[in-house]
């Protein structure tokens, strides 16, 4: 059933019989988008509801005739081939809304998660929609979301709240994968390491040296200058 279908079959001003009659055995046995032709007396028995002791539900051929009348004036079916100006006994009707997407999607039942579920084709645009750009899973991502979810039977989404969690996961998973090695805080890299020396650096130590040599040599022009006086 496409969504514009969905609309018009909740259309109030369709009666429950002329719903059963489109979903359970016009559409059924439509060949494309062409019914084939309507048998009143099959049609007659199809839709009569019998009780234990009598019937409760009669379908004449008035009543017939005013069924495909109700679904005519919602646009489920158009007239293609009437034999009979009358009645609509082997009348073939075409399925404008069959093919028709419509405005609104179309509410999906829930389901347990099962080990042949799928995502189907709106799972690339709705990855695109979320944030996630490459929708691309492979088996083991696939079958460990499967994994999970069987082993919580309890937990009913429909189809595209199915597809929605898969997106979710797949964004942590990935994003887990690209986060950046982490960075050591700026004061604690500044940190001396176990074996740094804590005493003068090296170049110090030539300063301080060089100083005492020169002091050395002063005085010991000093001395010689009072030997000689």
């Amino acid at each position: 059933m496409t969504p514009a279908e969905y609309q018009a079959l909740t259309s109030p001003s369709l009666s429950h019989a002329a719903r059963s009659l489109y979903q359970l055995y016009i559409r059924h046995h439509a060949l494309g988008d062409k019914s084939q032709p309507l048998d009143y007396p099959l049609l007659g028995k199809a839709l009569t509801v019998q009780g234990k002791s009598a019937q409760h539900y009669r379908v004449t051929a008035n009543t017939l005739s005013a069924l495909v009348e109700e679904l005519l004036a919602v646009g489920l079916l158009n007239l293609y081939h009437n034999p009979h100006p009358v009645h609509f006994h082997g009348a073939v009707f075409t399925l404008p809304l069959k093919h028709l997407p419509g405005l609104a999607p179309l509410p999906s039942r829930q389901f347990a998660m099962h080990a042949q579920w799928r995502p189907d084709e709106q799972f690339a645009g709705l990855a695109r929609l979320c944030g996630l750009l490459d929708s691309t899973i492979d088996e083991t991502e696939l079958g460990e979301f499967i994994a999970y979810w069987l082993g919580r039977p309890e937990v009913f989404e429909n189809q595209h709240q199915w597809m929605l969690k898969l997106v979710r996961k797949l964004k942590q998973q990935r994003s887990i994968k690209r986060a950046p090695a982490p960075v050591l805080n700026q004061e604690y890299q500044q940190l001396p390491s176990a074996k740094q020396e804590t005493g003068p650096s090296k170049r110090a130590q030539q300063m301080m040296a060089e100083a005492q040599r020169l002091h050395t040599f002063t005085q010991g022009d000093g001395e010689s200058d009072e030997e000689n006086r």
